[in-house]
């Protein structure tokens, strides 16, 4: 039963939830609630590139080799309006910042 009221209160979007690699996949319009999780448990820092690749997939935003973006939250034109940058140093990362755009 406590599977699924987790389940039902991540379809309302409410609270915060556990980081599940395939839901950031899946389901980037619940993005938002799995955020809190990544930063607690600082779960990219210390990844490699490929390592990356396979818990958040295989589109983020490239600026430079060394910082990766994934947008979280979109308006409904689909514009970034919060992404999730991770900094990389020597292919690895080692810092990430929530992105707020104004």
């Amino acid at each position: 039963m406590p599977n699924l009221i987790k389940k039902l209160l991540f379809l309302l979007e409410i609270g915060n939830h556990q980081f599940d690699s395939i839901l950031w996949k899946t389901r980037p319009e619940k993005r938002n609630t799995l955020v809190d999780d990544i930063f607690k448990f600082k779960i990219p820092i210390g990844k490699s590139k490929k390592e990356i690749c396979e818990l958040f997939g295989l589109e983020p935003h490239m600026y430079t080799s060394m910082t990766w973006s994934y947008p979280v939250e979109s308006d409904k034109f689909g514009n970034t309006l919060t992404s999730l940058s991770l900094y990389f140093k020597d292919e690895i990362v080692t810092n990430i910042r929530l992105k707020i755009k104004e």
